[in-house]
């Protein structure tokens, strides 16, 4: 009786090596058993001596495997508490900052992932060994791991980057914080707005100008083919051309390959339509900008924006003596730095030079550099609403502004 007890107990109580023969692991497991090992490989490694490994049981190493690490993304590069007098300068680093981290994000996404690939499949062929004892199972162990030996090979060079990818975080020393508190623009680039005196900036200016205009035939383009007039008549079109083509007996391909070619023509013909904007780009040279005073925003080493300011000599409106008159001819920011401020600081400066030189008006000059219309007025109410909020914004910064001069 008590054989048989003894016998029963252990018929009841399998050993590990028995409970894997029983139950052979799928794929799925060997696979995600892989990927856990290979976590854990730079550990072993660095707690293991060459005669010393942990213990090789089968049921409680995989037990012991925690879930796999994920690949580490750099964190979200943020400024803290923003200056009060500086948001128009915090707002272009964020944009800056934006890029950079799209950028890394893409590199994060392409390189890494295939070194830390290879680097897995390569360390776990070459550097991985378990102890002998207990026999491998054939069903459970992976080809690489059953020549298994008691000592373990100098590591591989491709070790590398699975530690800095897959490490334990644990062994990985802490940076001390600093105490002190940081600026909350440390590392942001200057912001300065000021008038130009070199011929290099100068060509800079123009250059921006001249992007601004030939930006204008993009913004003609969309109020071409999103007009709702146009996209009645295009639907109404291909809607017919259909028709007739399934009337005459074409099928389904030939009917859908002749409506997106007729899509196409209309586009190449709405861009025929607003190419004048690139002429009138390609026509702002050096003698368009004469005598005039150029002022430039500067964003580090990057000129953002400009105005470009005429001065003009006529009669008071008294009557009684000259006066001096400002006109603009060029207002523009690059297109990514818009809409945050960059704008109106130009504006601003502009009139504080013309109350400098004692002008009696400044205003937006009839035929400036964004004035041409080459489409139906239409088509232009979205160029026409942005320069009567320009002139707006213009006269109401001139008439709160009570610096006066003289004209020197």
């Amino acid at each position: 009786m008590a054989r048989t007890a003894s016998t029963s107990s252990s018929s009841s109580a399998p050993s590990p090596a028995q409970h894997l023969h029983a139950h052979p692991p799928s794929s799925r497991h060997l696979l995600n058993t892989s990927i856990q090992l290979a976590n854990h490989l730079p550990s072993l490694l660095a707690a293991s001596t060459p005669n010393q490994l942990p213990n090789p049981n089968p049921s409680s190493f995989y037990s012991s495997l925690a879930a796999p690490r994920a690949l580490a993304v750099p964190p979200p590069l943020r400024l803290t508490h923003p200056h009060p007098d500086e948001s128009t300068r915090v707002q272009l680093h964020r944009q800056q900052l934006r890029e950079k981290r799209a950028s890394a994000i893409v590199a994060a996404k392409s390189i890494p992932g295939f070194r830390t690939s290879a680097a897995f499949f390569a360390s776990l062929r070459t550097n991985l060994r378990l102890h002998a004892s207990p026999p491998p199972s054939p069903m459970s162990t992976p080809p690489s791991m059953r020549g298994s030996t008691t000592s373990l090979p100098p590591p591989s060079p491709l070790s590398a980057p699975v530690d800095s990818n897959m490490g334990d975080s644990s062994n990985v020393p802490e940076t001390p914080v600093s105490t002190q508190p940081e600026d909350a623009l440390d590392g942001v680039p200057e912001l300065k707005t000021y008038m130009v005196n070199n011929d290099d900036e100068k060509i800079s200016a123009l250059k921006l100008t001249a992007d601004s205009i030939a930006q204008m035939r993009q913004s003609a383009n969309s109020a071409l083919i999103y007009s709702p007039i146009n996209l009645s008549i295009m639907v109404a079109f291909l809607a017919l051309a259909a028709r007739f083509m399934r009337d005459a007996g074409y099928d389904n391909a030939i009917i859908g390959t002749t409506g997106a070619g007729l899509v196409m023509c209309t586009l190449a013909i709405f861009r025929w339509f607003t190419q004048d904007y690139l002429f009138a780009a390609e026509a702002m040279k050096w003698d368009w900008l004469g005598d005039a005073d150029v002022i430039v925003t500067k964003f580090g080493d990057e000129i953002i924006g400009t105005v470009i300011i005429d001065w003009l000599s006529g009669e008071s409106r008294q009557k009684r003596k000259k006066a001096w008159r400002g006109e603009i001819k060029a207002w523009t920011v690059r297109l990514k730095y818009r809409h945050k401020g960059v704008g109106t600081a130009l504006l601003e400066e502009a009139v504080k030079e013309a109350k400098k030189k004692g002008a009696e008006t400044l205003e937006f000059a009839e035929e400036h550099a964004n004035s041409k219309r080459v489409l139906y007025s239409f088509y232009n109410k979205r160029f026409d609403n942005r320069e009567q909020k320009g002139r707006d914004m213009l006269q109401d910064l001139f008439d709160a502004s009570p610096v006066r001069g003289k004209k020197k």
